[in-house]
């Protein structure tokens, strides 16, 4: 097990993880560490406690607006294959009854 130093916002972590995954690490915390700045450049200091919270929050309304987009382009998507899907199904229908009246 590997021993990883992140920074985020003006605190540095130490965490545990599998053999390998430093980089991966390191790079979720470089993302979280440029939140960090931002929330303090435009709201100044702020706790440690409060600064982490306010990243999760910001990272929960991200991930709930990727979650309504996302299902939003599934409906989009199920909506224009039920239509292609009628449209072949009364092409079947006109087909048969042409055929039935012949």
């Amino acid at each position: 097990m590997a021993v990883v130093s992140l920074k985020i916002g003006p605190k540095a972590y130490k965490f545990s993880c599998a053999d390998g995954q430093e980089e991966h690490m390191q790079q979720l915390a470089a993302g979280l560490n440029a939140r960090a700045e931002k929330l303090i450049q435009s709201l100044g200091f702020m706790q440690e406690g409060q600064m982490l919270a306010m990243i999760c929050l910001l990272l929960a309304e991200e991930k709930s607006k990727l979650e309504k987009e996302t299902n939003a382009e599934i409906l989009e998507k199920s909506e224009s294959q039920m239509a292609e899907a009628l449209k072949n199904l009364a092409l079947k229908i006109e087909t048969l009854a042409e055929n039935l009246g012949a």
